[in-house]
Protein backbone atom coordinates (compact mmCIF):
# COMPACT_ATOMS: atom_id res chain seq x y z
CA UNK A 1 0.00 0.00 0.00
CA UNK A 2 1.24 3.63 -1.20
CA UNK A 3 1.46 6.22 1.36
CA UNK A 4 -0.09 9.19 0.07
CA UNK A 5 1.22 12.27 -1.20
CA UNK A 6 0.35 14.28 2.13
CA UNK A 7 1.94 12.08 4.31
CA UNK A 8 5.19 11.82 2.66
CA UNK A 9 4.93 16.02 2.29
CA UNK A 10 4.69 16.03 6.20
CA UNK A 11 7.16 13.62 6.92
CA UNK A 12 9.94 15.06 4.58
CA UNK A 13 8.92 18.69 6.01
CA UNK A 14 9.71 17.37 9.51
CA UNK A 15 12.81 16.16 8.78
CA UNK A 16 13.60 19.49 6.96
CA UNK A 17 12.75 21.57 10.01
CA UNK A 18 15.35 19.47 11.84
CA UNK A 19 17.85 19.90 9.64
CA UNK A 20 17.37 23.78 9.35
CA UNK A 21 17.77 23.91 13.34
CA UNK A 22 21.71 22.43 12.76
CA UNK A 23 22.36 25.07 10.63
CA UNK A 24 25.63 25.42 13.01
CA UNK A 25 26.66 22.52 11.53
CA UNK A 26 25.32 21.95 8.17
CA UNK A 27 26.78 25.27 7.16
CA UNK A 28 25.08 28.16 5.51
CA UNK A 29 24.90 26.80 2.03
CA UNK A 30 23.16 24.10 2.84
CA UNK A 31 20.99 26.02 5.43
CA UNK A 32 19.68 28.69 2.91
CA UNK A 33 18.63 26.19 0.13
CA UNK A 34 17.25 24.28 2.60
CA UNK A 35 14.95 27.04 3.40
CA UNK A 36 14.13 27.55 0.17
CA UNK A 37 13.01 23.51 -0.44
CA UNK A 38 11.10 24.12 2.75
CA UNK A 39 9.06 26.67 1.24
CA UNK A 40 8.42 25.19 -2.10
CA UNK A 41 7.12 22.06 0.60
CA UNK A 42 4.96 24.79 2.43
CA UNK A 43 3.73 25.71 -0.81
CA UNK A 44 2.71 21.97 -1.95
CA UNK A 45 0.99 21.20 1.65
CA UNK A 46 -1.05 24.47 1.27
CA UNK A 47 -1.65 23.05 -2.25
CA UNK A 48 -2.32 19.48 -1.29
CA UNK A 49 -5.12 20.97 1.70
CA UNK A 50 -6.75 23.55 -0.35
CA UNK A 51 -9.90 22.34 0.85
CA UNK A 52 -9.99 23.54 3.78
CA UNK A 53 -9.77 27.04 2.74
CA UNK A 54 -13.53 26.21 1.57
CA UNK A 55 -14.70 24.72 4.73
CA UNK A 56 -13.97 28.52 6.48
CA UNK A 57 -17.34 30.20 5.58
CA UNK A 58 -19.14 27.03 6.54
CA UNK A 59 -20.39 24.91 10.11
CA UNK A 60 -20.79 26.98 13.11
CA UNK A 61 -17.90 28.53 15.01
CA UNK A 62 -16.92 26.52 18.32
CA UNK A 63 -14.37 26.83 20.52
CA UNK A 64 -12.14 24.24 18.93
CA UNK A 65 -12.47 25.14 15.44
CA UNK A 66 -12.05 28.77 16.88
CA UNK A 67 -8.53 27.50 18.50
CA UNK A 68 -7.35 25.50 14.96
CA UNK A 69 -7.42 28.75 13.05
CA UNK A 70 -5.88 30.87 15.35
CA UNK A 71 -3.06 28.26 15.45
CA UNK A 72 -2.89 28.36 11.80
CA UNK A 73 -2.87 31.71 11.26
CA UNK A 74 -0.20 32.17 14.10
CA UNK A 75 1.92 29.59 12.42
CA UNK A 76 1.04 31.57 8.43
CA UNK A 77 2.46 34.69 10.36
CA UNK A 78 5.47 32.62 12.20
CA UNK A 79 6.50 31.34 8.37
CA UNK A 80 6.27 34.84 6.87
CA UNK A 81 7.94 36.44 9.43
CA UNK A 82 10.88 33.47 9.06
CA UNK A 83 10.79 33.95 5.47
CA UNK A 84 11.37 37.59 5.09
CA UNK A 85 13.73 37.88 7.82
CA UNK A 86 15.84 35.23 5.90
CA UNK A 87 16.04 37.86 2.49
CA UNK A 88 17.62 40.38 4.77
CA UNK A 89 20.23 37.97 6.03
CA UNK A 90 20.74 36.41 3.64
CA UNK A 91 24.29 35.96 1.95
CA UNK A 92 23.90 32.66 -0.49
CA UNK A 93 20.16 33.10 -2.19
CA UNK A 94 20.43 36.49 -2.15
CA UNK A 95 23.64 37.89 -1.69
CA UNK A 96 23.23 40.89 -3.87
CA UNK A 97 20.97 42.77 -0.87
CA UNK A 98 22.47 44.84 1.60
CA UNK A 99 20.73 45.54 5.35
CA UNK A 100 22.25 47.74 7.72
CA UNK A 101 20.23 46.10 10.39
CA UNK A 102 21.33 42.55 10.00
CA UNK A 103 21.37 41.91 13.78
CA UNK A 104 17.60 42.52 14.33
CA UNK A 105 16.75 41.02 11.42
CA UNK A 106 18.78 38.21 12.66
CA UNK A 107 16.92 37.96 16.10
CA UNK A 108 13.62 38.38 14.29
CA UNK A 109 14.72 35.27 11.90
CA UNK A 110 15.48 33.15 14.84
CA UNK A 111 12.74 33.86 17.40
CA UNK A 112 10.19 33.53 14.21
CA UNK A 113 12.35 30.31 13.11
CA UNK A 114 11.42 28.34 16.68
CA UNK A 115 7.61 29.86 16.58
CA UNK A 116 7.25 28.16 13.36
CA UNK A 117 9.04 24.74 14.32
CA UNK A 118 6.74 24.90 17.83
CA UNK A 119 3.62 25.42 15.64
CA UNK A 120 4.24 23.13 12.68
CA UNK A 121 4.67 20.55 15.46
CA UNK A 122 1.09 21.53 16.93
CA UNK A 123 -0.71 21.73 13.87
CA UNK A 124 1.42 18.00 13.17
CA UNK A 125 0.01 16.91 16.41
CA UNK A 126 -4.13 18.30 15.60
CA UNK A 127 -4.14 17.20 11.73
CA UNK A 128 -1.89 14.23 11.62
CA UNK A 129 -4.69 12.05 11.80
CA UNK A 130 -3.11 9.00 9.84
CA UNK A 131 -0.11 9.70 11.98
CA UNK A 132 -1.99 9.93 15.23
CA UNK A 133 -3.19 6.78 15.15
CA UNK A 134 -1.09 4.49 13.35
CA UNK A 135 0.60 3.19 16.65
CA UNK A 136 -3.23 1.75 17.70
CA UNK A 137 -4.56 1.51 14.29
CA UNK A 138 -3.46 -2.57 14.63
CA UNK A 139 -4.44 -3.47 18.40
CA UNK A 140 -6.97 -5.44 19.07
CA UNK A 141 -9.81 -4.79 20.96
CA UNK A 142 -8.37 -7.37 23.77
CA UNK A 143 -5.46 -5.50 23.90
CA UNK A 144 -7.00 -2.04 24.94
CA UNK A 145 -4.91 -2.21 28.00
CA UNK A 146 -1.95 -1.90 25.44
CA UNK A 147 -3.79 0.89 23.69
CA UNK A 148 -5.01 3.07 26.64
CA UNK A 149 -2.20 2.80 29.51
CA UNK A 150 0.57 1.72 28.32
CA UNK A 151 1.28 3.35 24.81
CA UNK A 152 0.52 7.37 26.78
CA UNK A 153 3.13 6.35 28.84
CA UNK A 154 5.54 5.24 26.17
CA UNK A 155 4.86 8.55 24.65
CA UNK A 156 5.20 10.31 28.03
CA UNK A 157 8.97 10.19 27.90
CA UNK A 158 10.12 11.43 24.75
CA UNK A 159 7.79 14.46 25.47
CA UNK A 160 9.22 14.84 29.04
CA UNK A 161 12.82 14.56 27.73
CA UNK A 162 11.21 17.49 25.29
CA UNK A 163 10.56 19.56 27.88
CA UNK A 164 14.61 19.10 29.33
CA UNK A 165 15.37 19.87 26.17
CA UNK A 166 13.05 23.27 26.31
CA UNK A 167 14.63 24.27 29.87
CA UNK A 168 18.46 22.92 28.98
CA UNK A 169 18.59 24.99 25.94
CA UNK A 170 17.41 28.61 27.28
CA UNK A 171 14.65 28.19 24.00
CA UNK A 172 12.80 31.42 25.78
CA UNK A 173 15.11 33.31 25.32
CA UNK A 174 15.13 33.10 21.29
CA UNK A 175 11.16 32.71 21.79
CA UNK A 176 11.10 36.03 23.11
CA UNK A 177 13.52 37.62 20.81
CA UNK A 178 16.33 37.88 23.70
CA UNK A 179 19.26 36.76 21.41
CA UNK A 180 19.96 36.84 17.82
CA UNK A 181 22.55 33.88 17.97
CA UNK A 182 21.76 30.30 19.23
CA UNK A 183 23.97 28.98 22.68
CA UNK A 184 26.57 26.55 20.37
CA UNK A 185 28.22 23.56 21.89
CA UNK A 186 31.38 23.05 19.23
CA UNK A 187 32.12 19.36 20.56
CA UNK A 188 27.93 18.45 20.33
CA UNK A 189 27.56 16.28 17.50
CA UNK A 190 24.47 16.91 14.82
CA UNK A 191 22.72 14.37 15.91
CA UNK A 192 22.31 14.69 19.32
CA UNK A 193 21.07 18.03 18.58
CA UNK A 194 18.41 16.98 15.37
CA UNK A 195 17.47 13.89 18.72
CA UNK A 196 16.81 16.69 21.52
CA UNK A 197 14.60 19.13 18.85
CA UNK A 198 12.89 15.80 17.69
CA UNK A 199 12.36 15.14 21.14
CA UNK A 200 10.62 18.73 20.95
CA UNK A 201 8.90 18.76 17.93
CA UNK A 202 7.11 15.13 19.77
CA UNK A 203 6.06 16.75 22.88
CA UNK A 204 4.05 19.70 20.89
CA UNK A 205 2.81 17.51 18.44
CA UNK A 206 1.87 15.54 21.50
CA UNK A 207 0.81 17.66 23.58
CA UNK A 208 -1.41 19.29 20.65
CA UNK A 209 -3.10 15.92 19.62
CA UNK A 210 -4.02 15.08 23.45
CA UNK A 211 -5.66 18.43 23.82
CA UNK A 212 -7.71 18.09 20.76
CA UNK A 213 -8.54 14.44 21.65
CA UNK A 214 -11.85 15.64 23.61
CA UNK A 215 -12.78 17.70 20.94
CA UNK A 216 -12.48 14.74 17.83
CA UNK A 217 -14.66 12.29 20.52
CA UNK A 218 -17.14 14.53 20.80
CA UNK A 219 -17.62 15.25 17.35
CA UNK A 220 -17.22 11.18 16.56
CA UNK A 221 -20.41 11.03 19.51
CA UNK A 222 -22.26 13.18 17.68
CA UNK A 223 -22.03 11.32 14.04
CA UNK A 224 -22.81 8.34 15.27
CA UNK A 225 -25.89 9.48 16.92
CA UNK A 226 -27.16 11.80 13.47
CA UNK A 227 -26.15 8.43 11.72
CA UNK A 228 -28.49 6.49 13.59
CA UNK A 229 -31.20 8.33 13.48
CA UNK A 230 -31.38 8.93 10.30
CA UNK A 231 -31.41 4.95 9.44
CA UNK A 232 -34.29 4.54 12.44
CA UNK A 233 -36.43 7.58 10.65
CA UNK A 234 -35.84 8.05 7.36
CA UNK A 235 -34.87 5.29 3.80
CA UNK A 236 -34.02 6.55 0.91
CA UNK A 237 -36.97 7.41 -1.41
CA UNK A 238 -36.80 6.81 -5.60
CA UNK A 239 -35.76 10.63 -5.48
CA UNK A 240 -32.68 10.21 -3.65
CA UNK A 241 -34.18 12.46 -0.13
CA UNK A 242 -34.81 10.51 2.73
CA UNK A 243 -38.76 10.01 3.66
CA UNK A 244 -40.44 10.05 7.18
CA UNK A 245 -41.67 6.81 8.44
CA UNK A 246 -44.51 6.05 10.63
CA UNK A 247 -43.86 4.31 14.27
CA UNK A 248 -45.22 1.13 14.25
CA UNK A 249 -46.82 0.15 17.18
CA UNK A 250 -45.16 -2.18 20.24
CA UNK A 251 -42.24 -2.64 19.05
CA UNK A 252 -40.67 0.82 17.91
CA UNK A 253 -40.20 -0.07 14.39
CA UNK A 254 -40.38 1.86 11.58
CA UNK A 255 -42.87 0.03 8.64
CA UNK A 256 -42.89 0.84 5.07
CA UNK A 257 -46.69 2.06 3.60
Amino acid sequence: MRMPIKAVTDILMVIMFLLLMADRHTGNVFHEWLGVTVTGAFLLHTWLNRNWYKTLAEGHCSVSRIARLVLNMLLLLAVMGTLTSAVFISRTVFPSLEFRGELFSRAVHVCCAHWCFLLAAAHLGIYGKRLGAAPGRHVHASHSRWRDCILPILCAVPAAYGAYVFLSRDLVYPLTMNGAFMLWNENERVIFLILDYGALFFLCAWAAHALSRPSREGKGRTRLLIRAWRERGSFPHESGMGMRLPRGKGNGVFHRR
